[in-house]
């Protein structure tokens, strides 16, 4: 049987080289994507503030909802400090020589003589230098709390004046020491221990432990010790200890990983289901001879499948190491744009890699099954007779499955626009995707149904080719289904992720600068200092101020009925806000105090809240809080979801400082005289008196803040686009190689028409005619699936059912559609035009 499935596919080589290229990039986006979720899984980081450490007992990264074992929980953005008194709990355990505690926090270090800080390092107390291990290569350290020992990659000099900008504001301090080796990632500077203290400002806690012992099984004795209450590392792991970033990008991996194998699966489904039932249906007339001659079902079944798995096979050779290189330079871009700490490196194992494998051959041996089982069933002058003259109607399995996922997403479009909140923006994805697969089993009708619609006009326009395209179209609904599925599925993807985008992108640019009403903005690494505020305050023209500080919070609320963490963004700001708008529809920011808290529109709906009702949450270190909702507002994509009063947020954050303040004031744009002697009159205006007020301030205008806000969605699309690009790739590649596959096997059909008396040019203008419905159909039956998908979206993340549709963009996909579909039409075409139509015609 294997035999002769090589032999009766020798003729079809065209349809094996479309299935072949199909199924070779399937497998490689699989595997790719793979390789990303295994790295999130399986992430390493080598260890540097903990190197000499054998076991770092630190908090608890992930939450879950209590008493949910089946919870996945969520990752915490914000470190968690553990209870010091551990210590004595943790010295008890078997094996245990000696337990050293960290405090770690971000601070900010300038000094004329300091190389490759880079305005931010990690503060640290001198008692823990040994978990590194540093040792003193000059000076001494430090004793008093005005004296700090720097990193030596930082370049500093025993004597030397350095100014730190922490917790509690700019301080100047005196370098006694320079230790070693230096931390390449995460340079440190050491403070006294009780100073270290004051900067953690977590009185009773730490951030870590790390500890010695001797014996197998050290950190499985802690462990059992502890309980769950905190997370103990060991080996390769420890390095995820040192930064809750490291845990933030293991989850972003995790998620990008997984959502991508899924939507790649399905869009392989289709596009190699496609490619097989093209290849099988232009072997009908085959099928049905070897039926007659005496081959059985079964036989039939096992030769088409077992092809399909040779195939198949083949194509896994070259995806494999394909996909290990795709995979492997999207890690690299995401390293090198921040969205995993520079420490992570790629993990390449056997399952993703057997995997893609499994899926490539699995595909493969369903298509083929499922596209050859009428032929094989049904009698054999049947089939001839099909082979011939192609049946009309579906199958009865694939319309009711067609009208099922019709309606399923009709009405998830329906309900979606109802829910309010991120359910709502949510449901996007998996309508594009009912849609698209409805489009895909009820193709034939759809041709058929173009056909009718464009026929007259298309028949009077062209009488000799555009009547033949239509007459074509109508009796082969199936071949040019076959086609316009790959054409439908390109349009589609493509202009729900660009508009998806562009919807999302506009709304965020636009409420971020519609709500700084601003003249300054003042920014810092890794924050402003406290007392910067109080001196912008005091500078003549300034009429108001306010500080913010960024975050992330889990919202306990409800999503379909079954209860969540969600994240969500979060602000803290001072009130009464000058220079924010966050266009606050009911309630009064004002009332920001105490526990109050405000939700944006998509958040309120999220937790089912209004003004007045108590809504509980989780803040960035995990913190459980139960807060009274105040106030309603409408740009949370520019500000945040959530809106906390600014020393909540401080007190449960890292740095502890001021992430902007926003300057308002009427001479924003004139100038002040200094009325000093001492700069002999000479006008400065008020951006450059913001700058001064502190070492490494960067002061934006309004325009300012519009091109960085602009720059921050870039990144952000950057990072979407940069995954769907790729599989909007491999969809065009399966699409030119459908087209080039079926307008190929027409050969035997060009020779009869030219033999009936039709010239070359009539030929063409059928194909070019063909390639215009289908191209067409693809443009307005993807549009008619993208509309509701956008509209949910945009309804659900802004209010308005109207998304964002740069025209020009539009029209570029539309054009690149039909572009994609003639060029890889008329090439074959034109090849297949060349032989004598008498020779052709016996082939």
């Amino acid at each position: 049987m294997l035999r002769l499935a090589f032999a009766t596919s020798r003729g079809r080589m065209i349809s094996l080289v479309g299935s072949f290229l199909a199924l070779m990039f399937a497998v490689a986006l699989v595997a790719s994507c793979g390789l990303l979720l295994e790295s999130g899984i399986r992430a390493r980081i080598p260890a540097e503030r903990y190197g000499a450490a054998p076991v770092v007992v630190a908090g608890q990264q992930r939450v879950t909802l209590v008493g949910d074992d089946a919870d996945p929980g969520q990752s915490l953005p914000e470190p968690v400090a553990i209870p010091a008194t551990l210590a004595e709990k943790i010295t008890r355990v078997p094996g245990v020589t000696k337990v050293v505690p960290e405090t770690a926090f971000p601070v900010g270090l300038t000094g004329s003589g300091l190389t490759g800080s880079e305005g931010r390092v990690v503060g640290r107390s001198w008692e823990s230098a040994g978990l590194t291990p540093y040792r003193l290569v000059k000076g001494r350290a430090p004793a008093t709390a005005g004296e700090v020992v720097t990193d030596a990659t930082l370049g500093g000099k025993v004597g030397e004046k350095v100014q730190v900008t922490g917790r509690d504001g700019l301080r100047e301090y005196v370098v006694t020491g320079v230790a070693g080796p230096g931390l390449a990632r995460q340079p440190s500077v050491f403070f006294t221990p009780e100073r270290a203290g004051e900067l953690f400002a977590r009185p009773g806690k730490v951030s870590a432990f790390g500890v010695f012992g001797d014996g197998d099984g050290l950190a499985e004795r802690v462990e059992k010790a502890l309980g769950d209450s905190v997370t103990v590392y060991s080996g390769d792991q420890r390095g995820l200890a040192e930064s809750p970033s490291a845990h933030e990008g293991r989850e972003a991996l995790i998620a990008i990983g997984a959502s991508l194998i899924s939507i790649v699966v399905m869009i392989a489904v289709l596009v190699v289901s496609g490619a097989f039932g093209l290849a099988v249906r232009q072997r009908d007339r085959e099928i049905a001879l070897l039926r007659a001659v005496g081959a059985t079902p079964g036989q039939v079944r096992a030769m088409i499948g077992r092809q399909a798995l040779v195939v198949a096979a083949l194509a896994v050779v070259p995806a494999l190491p394909l996909g290990t290189v795709l995979g492997t330079w999207m890690f690299g871009q995401f390293r090198a744009r921040g969205m995993v700490p520079e420490g992570f490196a790629p993990v390449i194992g056997p399952f993703p890699l057997l995997g893609a494998a499994a899926v490539g051959l699995l595909t493969a041996w369903l298509a083929a099954r499922t596209a050859v089982r009428r032929a094989a069933r049904i009698k054999p002058t049947e089939a001839l007779g099909e082979a011939m003259v192609e049946r009309e109607g579906l199958g009865r399995g694939r319309m009711i499955t067609g009208l099922v996922f019709l309606a399923l997403g009709v009405a998830t479009s329906g309900l979606s626009m109802i829910v309010a909140g991120e359910t709502a923006a949510m449901s996007a994805s998996a309508i594009v995707l009912l849609l698209v697969t409805a489009a895909a089993l009820l193709g034939p009708w759809l041709v058929r149904l173009a056909a009718g619609l464009a026929g007259g006009l298309v028949g009077r326009t062209s009488p000799v080719g555009g009547y033949l395209a239509v007459a074509n179209t109508r009796t082969a609904a199936k071949r040019l289904a076959s086609v316009a599925t790959p054409l439908i599925l390109m349009f589609a993807f493509t202009s729900t992720t660009l508009f998806a985008q562009s919807t999302l992108g506009h709304a965020t640019t636009t409420q971020t600068l519609e709500g700084n009403r601003a003249d300054y903005v003042l920014e810092a690494s890794p924050g402003l200092p406290p007392e910067v505020a109080g001196a912008a305050r005091d500078l003549p023209g300034v009429t108001g101020v306010t500080e913010t500080i960024r975050s992330k919070v889990l919202g306990d609320t409800v999503e379909l009925g079954d209860p969540i963490l969600m994240p969500m963004e979060a602000i803290g700001l001072t009130v009464p806000a000058h220079g924010i708008d966050l266009g606050v529809t009911s309630g009064s920011l004002d009332r920001l105090r105490d526990d109050g808290i405000a939700l944006s529109r998509m958040a309120s709906g999220s937790f089912g809240a209004t003004v007045g009702q108590k809504i509980r949450l989780r803040l960035g270190d995990g913190t459980r809080v139960t807060r009274t909702v105040v106030a309603i507002y409408d740009r949370g994509l520019g500000y945040g979801d959530v809106a906390l009063p600014y020393s909540v947020v401080r007190d449960h954050s890292e740095t502890g400082l001021a992430e902007r303040l926003y300057v308002t004031g009427g001479l924003g744009s004139g100038g002040l005289a200094t009325g000093g002697s001492g700069s002999g009159g000479t006008g400065l205006d008020l951006k450059e008196r913001l700058a001064a007020l502190a070492p490494g301030l960067t002061v934006l205008d309004r325009d300012d803040v519009g091109v960085a806000a602009n720059t921050a969605q870039e990144f952000s699309d950057w990072a979407n686009l940069l995954l769907v690009g790729l599989i909007i790739v491999f969809i065009a590649i399966s699409v030119v190689n459908t087209l080039v596959t079926a307008t190929g096997a027409r050969v035997r059909e060009f020779a009869l028409l030219r033999l009936v008396g039709g010239t070359r040019r009539q030929v063409r203008g059928m194909v070019r005619w063909e390639a215009l419905l289908v191209g067409g159909l693809a443009i307005v039956t993807g549009t008619l699936i993208t509309a509701p998908t956008l509209m949910v979206l945009s309804y659900g993340v802004t209010g308005s059912p109207l998304p964002h549709v740069p025209y020009l963009t539009y029209a570029a996909i539309a054009t690149i559609t039909l572009t994609l579909a003639y060029t890889a039409t008329l090439t074959p075409t034109r090849t297949a035009l060349q032989g004598h139509p008498a020779t052709q015609i016996r082939t």
